[in-house]
This record gives C-alpha cells, structure tokens and sequence, in this order.
C-alpha cells in the first residue's frame, strides 16, 4: 500500500504539471518609457495607449499566418529598446532558440519602428501558437552578448513583453514527391554540400533554401529557362533545410539534409 505522503507528493506534482505555465522575462527596473508601443503583423494591430505595461497576456488577440511564406511585420519599440520576437512553433510550453524569429536593436528615442518579415517554417503544425514578442532596453533581446538581458524569459533591466496568437493556416509544406504539373528532385540528398535541383519539365523561376527555423539563407531568382539548378550548402551548419522552388505559378518545398 502507498504511503500517504508518497500519494499526497504524487498529487502535487501532477498539480505543478498541470498547471504549468509559459515562464516569463524579467524587468526589475519598470518599462515605463522602455516598452511595445505598437505590434502589427497580419490583421492584428496592436496600441498600448493608456495600458499598464506590465500587463504582457493578450493571446485574446490573433490573426491568421501561412506556412512558408514571408509575413510583414512591425514592432514599435520604446526608448532605446531592440525588439525580438519567438513562436512557440512546437507548442511545448517554451520557446527555444529555434524557435526566435526576430531580434535586432537599433534603438531610437523617443521610440524606433522596426518593420521586418518571419516566416513561418516549413514543417510547422497548422493550429494555435503562442507568439511573444519582447521589448529589451539596450539589447536585440537575443544574442547572449547583451549585458542588459537576452532570451525569451531572461533578467533584463528595462521594458516589457507581450504574448499574442498566431493561428497558423495551410499544409506543412513538405512535398519530396511529383505532381503532374511541376516535379522536381534534389540530389544527392543527404549532402555534404553541393545539391542538384532538377525539374521534370517547367523552367525553374526561384529557389529559396531556408533552415528549420525559417531563415531565409539563399534567394535566387532565375530568368534563363533552367530546368537545374546547382544549390552549395557548403557553408551551413550539418541539419535539416528546406528548398523552395518557384515554376509556372506553382510551388514545391524539399527537405534536405546537411551532412
């Protein structure tokens, strides 16, 4: 027979389970002037107005985004902050490196307008994702050389943070098959490096390698009527890539591996 402490720990560890929530960044020293100001992306548009910035949980608020295909954004910020945006692409309960979409600092006073794309990866589950962007004073809120703070729950000193929805709309996107409109193949696959993308029939107008994260590391447009084009991953790191490839109005994503 279980011990009654045994049962009563048990409990409260399935309570914490259950009850777990996303961890959030720190701002000890307020964000008063150092804060979102405007969010925009979609149909969303988002104004802080006369709202307490402490107040980061507006996931009430969404919009509708594809897969694989840029989306326009645009982030006020406020006094001197960078701006950073993750998706919960995963829908784990956290959000890792992979899984940041953005970051930059310029920074402005009174406030700077950062307007920029993401891109939804290929591969990602269509459905409900958490979508939190961060407003950190003195720091692009990313890279771990910022003194004033980084990460998605990170020890900042100023600003704020808001968290939103995305509802992200369409097919994952991988299609290594044919169709009867416009196939194409990838070879060799896996690679070390050099990758032959070759159309069954249509001419090839663009190809754009992008990592698991959505980064865009190649774009090229291709105006001579090729049926083959020659890719180099060379210079990326060892993992999973997707190529997209643009023919006659049509589109088709490859996954490929780096070796």
């Amino acid at each position: 027979m279980k011990h009654p402490y045994a049962i009563a720990l048990l409990l409260a560890l399935h309570t914490a389970t259950a009850g777990a929530q996303y961890c959030e960044p720190s701002f000890p020293n307020g964000c008063f002037l150092w804060r979102n100001q405007f969010i925009s992306i979609g149909t969303l548009d988002w104004s802080i107005g006369d709202t307490d910035c402490s107040i980061s949980d507006y996931t009430s608020l969404s919009t509708t985004v594809p897969i694989g295909t840029p989306v326009s954004m645009i982030v006020e910020s406020g006094n001197w902050c960078g701006a950073a945006v993750w998706v919960d692409l995963d829908n784990s309960g956290s959000f890792e490196d992979a899984e940041n979409l953005y970051y930059s600092y310029v920074g402005g006073d009174p406030s700077y307008v950062y307007d920029f794309n993401i891109t939804i990866p290929v591969g990602t589950t269509p459905g409900a994702h958490r979508m939190r962007v961060v407003a950190p004073w003195g720091s692009d809120g990313f890279l771990t050389t910022n003194t004033n703070g980084f990460g998605p729950c990170g020890a900042y000193q100023y600003g704020n943070f808001n968290d939103f929805t995305l509802n992200v709309s369409g097919s994952i996107g991988i299609d290594e098959g044919a169709s009867p409109a416009f196939s194409i193949t990838a070879a060799p696959n896996p690679t070390e490096g050099t990758v032959y993308l070759t159309s069954g029939a249509e001419a090839l107008e663009r190809v754009r390698v992008m990592g698991y994260d959505g980064r865009v590391h190649q774009d090229r447009s291709i105006t001579n009527g090729q049926v083959q084009v020659v890719i180099d991953l060379s210079e990326l790191p060892s993992g999973v890539y997707f190529a997209e490839c643009s023919a006659a109005e049509a589109i088709r994503t490859l996954r490929l591996v780096k070796e």
